[in-house]
């Protein structure tokens, strides 16, 4: 499936993608810890020999909150300096809106600003026939990480373009956030009619919020103005700009809408997770079995990684019959008594 990711990507850059609702990137980063990030489909575009981003031992949840991004494979170290690298979307974008989400936590004190932004949505150098080594160096959506009021405390800052770096809290920068906690980062860019008018946003959202809809008004922006417009967005970056940035990056989900979790938001538990099962896993076969605290029935839904709903049933017996798929790794979200539990399901 990560190659069938890759192969989609390759191939759907040389033309502009005009369709809605479409996912236009999914990483996980549910590679082996210490791998390279440019052995699984990114490429670096700057000072490639030095210090080449690497996958963490563990990944990031939001914790009880359910994102797609949750708990499934690692997390990605942008907490050096050197090599910075992007990874293309499956298909071009240049209207309407293109939403990156994706989970985000310090591995300590953030103690430097510097220029430090780490995010940005990338244009390649030649955007019709696109050499992923290289790309233009308007960054839009310029997503930074600065030093807080105190060493347990950072902030996020986001500018349009410019390497101005985020000065004023409340304006371009956001109040103190945790270095213990786990945050999930919207960055936003808008195509709006007319010349040197697109503008970006960042939302910013903790546990317990509320992610269903796009709230009215963004954490941070809308912002514009500072820079002629991009022509096309075609991938994402990751920077690596300073040694204390302290950055860890998971679950990166690119759309042209706003889709942040599936339709069932019940509560995730993980002490219900932990006394969920099922077998067998990889399953080779059609019958999968389920194992719960109670003989209460269960809500099975099967997802694929895009969070589209292959099967939905009702288990009263302990097993679920599933219907073919392509091999790969899957989500099944079983959901009893208003709790959820959520399986990573690997079909061969």
């Amino acid at each position: 499936m990560k190659k069938m990711y890759v192969l989609m990507a390759l191939l759907g850059l040389g033309a502009t993608a005009a369709s809605a609702q479409t996912l236009l990137l999914t990483e996980n980063f549910d590679y082996p810890a210490g791998t390279q990030l440019r052995d699984h489909g990114w490429n670096a575009h700057s000072a490639a020999a030095t210090n080449p981003l690497t996958v963490a031992a563990t990944g990031l949840s939001l914790g009880n909150t359910v994102y797609f991004g949750n708990s499934i494979g690692r997390a990605a170290l942008v907490n050096n300096t050197g090599s910075d690298e992007n990874r293309p979307f499956t298909a071009n974008r240049d209207s309407g809106s293109v939403y990156a989400s994706f989970l985000l936590k310090t591995s300590g004190a953030v103690t430097t600003d510097g220029s430090g932004y780490f995010f940005h949505f990338v244009e390649y150098s030649n955007s019709t026939n696109p050499v992923f080594t290289s790309i233009l160096t308007a960054h839009r959506a310029r997503t930074y990480i600065a030093t807080g009021s105190t060493p347990a405390h950072f902030r996020l800052g986001l500018t349009f373009n410019s390497a101005t770096v985020p000065s004023t809290v409340g304006t371009d920068l956001t109040n103190d956030l945790d270095t213990a906690k786990t945050y999930l980062v919207v960055v936003k860019y808008s195509f709006v009619s007319g010349a040197d008018n697109d503008q970006v946003s960042l939302f910013l959202f903790e546990d317990g919020d509320t992610l269903r809809n796009e709230p009215a008004t963004p954490t941070l922006g809308p912002y514009g103005g500072t820079a002629a417009d991009a022509n096309i967005l075609q991938g994402v970056a990751l920077r690596q700009y300073n040694a204390d940035q302290k950055v860890i990056v998971d679950g990166i989900y690119v759309r042209d809408h706003w889709l942040l979790q599936p339709a069932n938001t019940s509560v995730k538990d993980e002490a219900f997770a932990g006394q969920v099962n099922i077998y067998p896993n990889p399953l080779n076969g059609e019958t999968l079995y389920i194992s719960s605290p109670s003989d209460q029935p269960l809500q099975a839904r099967l997802m694929d990684l895009t969070g589209r709903t292959l099967l939905q049933s009702t288990v009263t017996d302990g097993q679920i019959t599933l219907p073919a798929q392509a091999p790969g790794l899957y989500l099944l979200q079983l959901e009893q008594q208003g709790k959820i539990a959520i399986k990573k399901l690997v079909i061969r």
